[in-house]
């Protein structure tokens, strides 16, 4: 009859559940715009952006360089074994949740010779003890929600950390984008230099020719020489801001130097955005939801604090067997057991209870503000991306027609200086423009293409009406 009410107050306690100390998280309210400042009002937003939205700019040497650079970034693998620390960490956490019992066995063998001598009555020989246990390590009793908020801050610890591991990818995949886009830039402005060299030098031969024969003074020939070097330098200069960008590239991608061949910039088609978007979308941001997170985790271990007030109630036990004959531990030890409930009540703690409390609540304020920023920064983020795109496609006609009307400038020129009806100063001004032309139209073609990729990025990489960040599995000891 004892046994059977111990075992049920044990059952008891170590079921019973009370109230959780501590603020219960509230999502803060946010004043958000319903659209966008720069976003075109006339258009509404249709379809999903696809979240492998390099895709959209069909260059399949990007497509390569994007996934390679998923896969083996550094920065990447780095993010994901933190998100595994915390894993275990979560786990951890959840097991305090639960009684942690323990089986115990032991032998013991004691011999005894000479026992008449020793002035004790001991038993001759040698004595065997057997025993085996099941032993209840130290177990709080979560009365009060102690346990319960540091788990619930634990799980919120670990989604923040999943979360900014989706940040980080999306991220790195943009930085690729961009960075494949400069090196397809730069070889298109190396090439346009090597055009430009090869024009100059040209002219220089040409020049030789009319002052041989006294038609230029030396003047010319010289100048059209410095042409020839400054042409050169251009050209130089551009190689190795390539190689700089080649490095960055490589890096992003966690490979040793390796050359790296790119598509025409021409040839890498511009995506089309909706150009209507609603500004709940950004709610798919995952930088959004690790800020939240970790306001989540904050504001639980303001009840952890606050619970140290209260008493905390332990228990350890123990139910075991125990015989001096191998057959008597099968067939009939003897039974043993121990239950040991403890209580530790707070009388005076100098202030560093309310210190732990006043330090959480800080934390849980200063994560507050950061998720209030994070989601301000991503309207504004996501606002200047929409106008940038807008404005960059713009420059790129305006370029264009610009770049076709100096050229057939300069075809005109060069036809003249040859038969000597403009100066070669009038054409070199012409050569200059239509270099500069062609270079700025180059620039405008990959600012617009980076423009996009902008606001891909801050649009989190995609998204639909339906597409919520992914949680991951937490189930204990792995996902």
């Amino acid at each position: 009859m004892h046994n059977t009410n111990l075992s049920l107050a044990l059952l008891s306690a170590l079921f019973l559940s009370g109230c959780t100390i501590g603020p219960d998280y509230v999502r803060p309210e946010m004043t958000s715009p319903q659209t966008f400042l720069h976003q075109d009002v006339n258009q509404t937003a249709k379809g999903t952006i696809d979240t492998q939205w390099w895709k959209s700019f069909n260059d399949d040497s990007l497509n390569r360089a994007v996934e390679e650079a998923l896969a083996s970034n550094y920065d990447l693998l780095v993010s994901r074994a933190s998100v595994d620390a915390l894993l275990g960490k979560f786990d951890q956490a959840k097991s305090y949740l639960y009684p942690q019992i323990n089986a115990n066995g032991s032998l013991t063998r004691k011999g005894v010779d000479n026992a008449s001598s020793g002035g004790n009555q001991l038993r001759e020989g040698i004595t065997s003890t057997y025993a085996g246990s099941l032993s209840l390590a130290s177990y709080e009793i979560d009365l009060f929600g102690k346990v319960r908020r540091a788990n619930e801050s634990a799980r919120a610890a670990l989604l923040s950390s999943e979360y900014a591991s989706q940040t980080l990818k999306i991220a790195t995949a943009s930085s690729v984008a961009a960075s494949y886009i400069k090196l397809s830039s730069l070889q298109g402005q190396i090439d346009l230099a090597k055009e430009n060299v090869t024009l100059n030098t040209e002219i220089v031969q040409l020049n030789e020719m009319k002052y041989k024969h006294g038609v230029i003074a030396e003047t010319t020939l010289l100048q059209s020489l410095s042409e020839v070097e400054s042409a050169k330098a251009t050209l130089s200069q551009l190689e190795a801001t390539k190689i700089s960008e080649e490095a960055t590239f490589n890096l992003l991608l966690g490979r040793n130097p390796t050359p790296v061949s790119t598509a025409s910039l021409n040839a890498m088609t511009l995506p089309e955005v909706p150009a209507a978007l609603p500004s709940s979308i950004l709610n798919k941001r995952p930088d959004i939801a690790s800020a939240e997170q970790n306001l989540i985790a904050d504001n639980a271990m303001i009840g952890v604090a606050r619970a140290a007030y209260f008493p905390s109630i332990k228990l350890t036990g123990m139910l075991g067997v125990q015989s001096l004959e191998l057959n008597d531990f099968v067939s009939n030890p003897a039974r043993i057991w121990e239950i040991a409930p403890s209580i530790s009540v707070p009388i005076f703690s100098a202030g560093r209870i309310a210190g732990e409390i006043k330090s959480a609540e800080a934390d849980r304020n200063q994560s507050l503000a950061t998720y209030k920023k994070t989601i301000v920064s991503a309207f504004n983020d996501t606002d200047n991306a929409i106008g940038q795109t807008a404005k960059a496609k713009e420059q790129i006609t305006y370029q264009r027609a610009r770049t076709d009307a100096i050229h057939k400038a300069l075809s005109q020129s060069k036809l003249r200086y040859q038969v000597g009806t403009i100066t070669y100063s009038d054409m070199l001004l012409v050569q200059q423009q239509w270099l500069q032309a062609s270079q700025q139209f180059l620039i405008a073609k990959q600012n617009a293409l980076i423009a996009t990729v902008s606001l891909y990025k801050a649009l989190g990489g995609g998204w639909s009406e339906e597409q919520t960040p992914p949680i991951p599995d937490l189930l204990p000891a792995g996902r």
